[in-house]
């Protein structure tokens, strides 16, 4: 099996009903024959005791109980196969679900060399109802149904055909369908989305909040940098000096380049703290280690431009699942500000500890559960200084940050703002103590009396550490 790149969740229409009728069905091939296996044995163990077993009870009682060890089997293999239903896409190639590659001669895994054609069946108006058919060298025929995959998904597996097969073998409607995810904000995708939500979006919605437009030229795509290791696919998100791009490493694996550019007339002094504040933030970075921070591999610097290389992240932003599906459920805040408590936990006892100062629900990216802080802003700081630019958004900056003395304590009101924004769906009061409660009176009194001291204008009235956040949130939840 090839090195895997990326585990994409595929759930076609007739998997999904037959894993249906295959869990329904569970007492008549599983619970039933189970039942009776046991009997069998109990009843052959008492005659066995009672010296009443005879041959040919003992045969009919060998039948009855493979009989029934076989159908349990043969069900939970079938439910198996049924219920595999994850697509891996790696640099070798393809490797689909058992169910799907049917009509590939059961074959599994697909070289990308092997495939002779990519078309892509429907209307872009329905996306719901497309289809991407691969011909296979060996005369197979593999249908994936987009309804079957998430917007995020549909976009890394474009992305990633575009990148590993010839441009003469893929439908025209490939690149207009990835331009329309990349582009297109209102695009419908799948019977439970509103919009494509893309990685693409989540950048630029980050990027156009903290930059203003400027005369910088960015990096176009097919450009190559780090001797050629590197090839840009496309721009991610560009603004003011900076600027992401989705890049090709070797040839291989999908990466994201963050770039910094220090803006031309900067004083000398402020371009050096600018530079000490960009080496800072990449080795502070490139030393952490953390399931749920974005892994950051490299900083180097050419023509005078900062470079990060981060991996990509897929999913959507707190800002845009809240925008999208309303307020978070009191439960569902809760178990994620627990997981942004144990960020900072980790961020805060570092030696020296690291302090975020952008924490925000723009930072945050949402994938089956899981948060994941994606953007630190300490390079950012001094850029913001150069540009006259503030970093963060203004409704989750402790007062005290705003006067340029951030503490552990000013992460923690970034945390509080962040809670409130998923508990009523709008952004706090900027230099206000927040109470949730009054926007939704559901919101416990405990739940609601942690936002309020998070939030508290004084930093020493707020908790000391988020550790006691931790424990105060696994209180309430239980």
């Amino acid at each position: 099996m090839p090195a895997q790149e990326k585990v994409i969740k595929y759930r076609s229409l007739p998997a999904s009903v037959a894993l249906m009728v295959c869990n329904l069905s569970m007492p008549a091939w599983a619970l039933a024959p189970a039942i009776w296996l046991v009997i069998m044995i109990i009843t052959g163990v008492i005659k066995a005791i009672a010296k009443d077993l005879t041959i040919e009870v003992f045969l009919n009682g060998f039948c009855h109980a493979f009989f029934s060890a076989t159908l349990v089997a043969l069900g939970a293999v079938v439910t198996g196969i049924f219920h595999d239903s994850s697509i891996i896409v790696a640099s070798e190639g393809l490797t689909i679900p058992i169910l799907t590659s049917a009509s590939n001669h059961f074959d599994r895994f697909i070289e990308w060399r092997d495939i002779e054609k990519v078309i892509l069946q429907g209307e872009l108006s329905n996306i719901d109802k497309m289809k991407i058919r691969m011909l296979t060298a060996g005369g197979g025929v593999v249908t994936l149904g987009l309804n079957g995959l998430s917007g995020n998904d549909i976009e890394y597996l474009l992305v990633s055909m575009a990148n590993w097969l010839p441009d003469s073998i893929l439908d025209p409607q490939i690149h207009e369908l990835k331009e329309a995810l990349w582009n297109a904000d209102a695009l419908a995708i799948g019977s439970n989305q509103n919009k494509a939500l893309s990685f693409t979006q989540m950048w630029e919605d980050e990027l156009t909040s903290r930059y203003s437009s400027t005369a910088y030229i960015p990096l176009n795509p097919g450009q190559r940098l780090q001797d050629n290791n590197l090839k840009v696919v496309r721009q991610l998100a560009l603004g003011g000096w900076s600027a992401i791009y989705l890049v090709q490493e070797a040839n291989t694996k999908l990466k994201v380049l963050k770039e910094s550019v220090i803006p031309p007339g900067t004083s000398e002094i402020l371009k050096e703290k600018a530079q000490s504040m960009f080496l800072r933030e990449a080795q502070l970075l490139l030393k952490l280690s953390h399931p749920q921070i974005v892994r950051v591999y490299e900083h180097f610097v050419e023509d005078n431009r900062h470079y990060l290389l981060l991996d990509y992240v897929s999913g959507q932003t707190v800002k845009q699942a809240v925008k999208l599906q309303g307020p978070y459920h009191q439960l569902d805040a809760i178990d994620y500000a627990r997981q942004m408590t144990e960020i900072l936990i980790y961020l805060h006892n570092q030696t020296p500890p690291v302090l975020h100062r952008d924490l925000t629900p723009d930072n945050l990216i949402i994938d089956n559960q899981k948060l994941t802080l994606i953007d630190f802003g300490a390079a950012n700081e001094m850029l913001g200084t150069a540009t006259g630019t503030m970093v963060g958004k203004q409704s989750y900056i402790a007062p005290e940050q705003f006067q340029g003395h951030a503490t552990e304590q000013s992460d923690l009101y970034a945390l509080g703002a962040t809670i409130y924004f998923m508990l009523t769906g709008v952004d706090a009061v900027p230099m206000t103590q927040s109470s949730p409660q009054q926007t939704m009176p559901t919101v416990s009194k405990a739940l609601n009396k942690l936002v309020e001291d998070l939030t508290a204008q004084d930093k020493a009235s707020r908790p000391v550490s988020a550790t006691e956040v931790k424990d105060r949130l696994s209180a309430i939840q239980n």
